[in-house]
């Protein structure tokens, strides 16, 4: 039902617009005489098309446009005038005004200038999403450069909140184990204990759209300080291949109407920008941890062939990452130091039994076979993209810092950071542990060691954080007591 109010202060002019709109189906008119009136019935009440004149005694017809507008943005306003001038017009188009007819006007054409109006509003209605182009493009966007899924989720529910406009959105995430939500992203606000529970999936009308897999829907009349509004709680699923994987919950407020059909086809929109971004993640994360399953069962591999060195990437890992924290690393980087550790020996799949389990100490040729292992193992890793971030742990963790180390010869601070601090790490474990040729040596004298070196092999300040953590207990280590070498070590591994 459209609601149309016509207001002239000449009452025969009401009366010959008002059998005129006779003609057009499912409309309701009302009439004013008095634009105070009318102003008002127009704050309080929904209106579709606004037929007014321009001048009524002190009252003008652009007030009327101005109060319809603050009101109903997308409602239509037409003017009618019997003085029309050129700057007049001009004035009413530009402050939102339809359309502007000139008394005396056929019937013919105010039919159609009001059927054009209507259409025009249908249109603006039905096509939302067309005024959210950008905000759908910025989505598409992120997801092609890779953003993560949290900051792409609260772009999404502030696109919602945005371009509805909207009170709140929220975005839940299904949990498959516990068949539960849990709130991934909100944004805006609105009070009440069971508006909290819908924004976070918890409420009655959440669950049956689990367990749907279909959008629900709920309008219900409001009252705020003798103010009715209406209220729609929109829970749309966020569906892959019939499975559930959240909701995108949206709170519309409205004091005249509900949601339109242009809005709800623009929450499916977001819905599914968002459903494509989670299976997105989800498909990334599964690749990225079938790669990691399948290059640690190498590095698992090269443990057996060595019974020696069985711990030793979880060992280095515990001491690489008590220096990563003194230097205050992120979540982000410690993630991936943990896979530079285990994965740091992963070129040594590729040197032989006779050199990796020699009982003894090895010959020059022996060596350079073994300090292979390096650019092996970032070989292997060079073809893997998320993987790449850790190739400078593989490839220089045997760089020292005075340049005399393997396999580029770098020195000084031109090693890369992780190289400088796996360095320090990985010797610490290769003097504490047994090896084919000796025993491993207590802590104390592996300090020793890496102090000994500190500015030849080692990164002075690595060693200094490393000592200090030991001083302070950070350092925890995992072996049976063991015997010191009768003679000096040369850290190496």
């Amino acid at each position: 039902m459209k609601d149309i109010v016509v207001i002239d202060d000449e009452i025969y002019i009401c009366n010959i617009i008002i059998e005129t709109l006779d003609c057009f189906d499912d409309c309701r008119v009302h009439q004013f005489t008095d634009p105070v009136e009318a102003a008002t019935h127009i704050s309080k009440n929904n209106v579709d098309l606004v037929l007014t004149d321009l001048v009524m005694g002190d009252y003008s017809g652009v007030e009327i446009l101005e109060t319809t507008l603050k009101n109903h943005p997308d409602a239509v306003v037409i003017l009618m005038t019997g003085y029309p001038t050129v700057k007049t017009a001009i004035s009413v188009l530009r402050k939102g005004g339809y359309d502007y007819l000139v008394k005396p006007f056929k019937l013919e054409d105010l039919k159609a200038t009001i059927m054009r109006g209507l259409e025009h509003q249908r249109i603006k209605r039905e096509n939302v999403e067309l005024r959210s182009q950008v905000e759908l493009m910025k989505i598409a966007e992120a997801m092609a450069d890779g953003v993560q899924l949290k900051s792409l989720l609260n772009l999404i529910a502030k696109s919602a909140v945005r371009e509805l406009p909207a009170k709140a959105a929220s975005i839940v995430l299904f949990d498959p184990m516990s068949g539960e939500g849990r709130i991934k992203s909100i944004y805006g606000t609105a009070g009440g204990n069971d508006v909290e529970a819908f924004l976070h999936g918890e409420s009655p009308q959440c669950r049956r759209t689990m367990t749907s897999l279909h959008p629900e829907f709920i309008s219900e009349e409001m009252n705020d300080n003798d103010s009715p509004y209406h209220r729609t709680l929109v829970s749309f699923p966020l569906v892959s291949k019939r499975m559930l994987l959240g909701l995108l919950n949206v709170i519309y407020d409205n004091r005249f109407m509900e949601i339109s059909t242009g809005q709800k086809r623009l929450v499916s929109l977001l819905a599914s920008k968002a459903a494509s971004a989670i299976e997105a993640n989800n498909l990334h994360q599964d690749l990225q941890h079938s790669y990691l399953q399948t290059i640690a069962s190498l590095a698992n591999a090269i443990e057996a062939r060595d019974h020696y060195t069985a711990g030793h990437t979880d060992r280095v890992y515990h001491y690489a990452e008590v220096l990563a924290r003194q230097l205050n690393w992120s979540d982000a980087r410690l993630n991936q130091l943990r896979n530079g550790c285990l994965l740091h020996d992963i070129g040594k799949i590729g040197i032989p039994d006779n050199v990796l389990n020699k009982p003894g100490f090895l010959t020059v040729e022996e060596r350079k076979i073994m300090e292979q292992h390096p650019e092996l193992g970032a070989r292997i890793l060079s073809d893997v993209p998320f993987l790449e971030p850790i190739i400078p742990y593989i490839l220089t963790h045997h760089e020292r810092y005075d340049g005399t180390g393997y396999p580029q010869g770098l020195k000084g601070e031109d090693i890369p950071m992780e190289g400088r601090l796996l360095a320090v790490a990985d010797t610490f474990d290769a003097i504490t542990s047994d090896r084919p040729y000796r025993q491993g040596r207590a802590p104390e004298l592996a300090i020793e060691e890496l102090v000994c070196h500190r500015g030849t092999q080692f990164d002075p300040h690595m060693v200094d954080l490393f000592v200090s953590a030991n001083e302070r207990g950070l350092v925890r280590v995992e072996h049976s007591e063991k015997m010191p070498a009768p003679a000096p070590l040369n850290a190496t591994v």
